[in-house]
């Protein structure tokens, strides 16, 4: 039996090494184009999120960690909530629907909500009714939330990461606390 002949394409062109090379330069060119040009179209309409304002500014910067964390493992930082400071997921997972409410801004609400031995709905009617522009100090403060309330919110940080595995440095505040607790992190 005779092996079948190669057919050539349509009106005898040959498809030779050059429209190989040149799909294959294509598809590089919008492999490396492409991620450059949605980065450049984010940054032109993305909004640059306000600081947080606990006025704490330690605490501040790892609420913002909170934010990319949660952004990767939602799961885990949505039972992280439930588990340790006693707020449903679905609560949770609608209160970052609403616009102003960030990952950081529903652990502090929740956790603060515990430190001060109030319910998390409480502080974050709180939070709602100063708007979301108002800072956490204030909404803390009010919530009658002293130096002591804050020690317990650093402990419910470091607690939170040590169960994420995430690297924390405390900083000379934490240090104190966790050293008077006999604990190290």
């Amino acid at each position: 039996m005779v092996p079948p002949r190669f057919r050539h394409p349509p009106h005898g062109r040959r498809l030779g090494p050059l429209p190989w090379f040149a799909a294959v330069v294509l598809a590089s060119w919008l492999l490396l184009a492409m991620p450059v040009a949605m980065a450049m179209q984010q940054a032109e309409g993305a909004v640059t999120p306000a600081p947080y304002a606990s006025g704490d500014a330690w605490l501040d910067g790892r609420l913002a960690d909170i934010d990319v964390y949660a952004a990767r493992h939602p799961e885990a930082f949505l039972a992280e909530i439930e588990r340790y400071a006693g707020v449903p997921r679905a609560y949770v997972r609608s209160l970052l629907q609403q616009p102003g409410w960030r990952a950081g801004d529903a652990w502090f609400a929740c956790f603060l909500a515990r430190a001060v031995e109030a319910g998390c709905r409480d502080v974050v009617r709180a939070r709602s009714h100063a708007g979301a522009d108002a800072d956490w100090a204030r909404v803390a403060e009010e919530a009658g939330a002293d130096a002591a309330a804050f020690a317990r919110l650093r402990l419910a940080l470091a607690d939170s990461y040590r169960r994420w595995a995430r690297p924390l440095r405390p900083d000379a505040a934490l240090e104190r606390h966790l050293a008077e607790l006999g604990l190290h992190y």
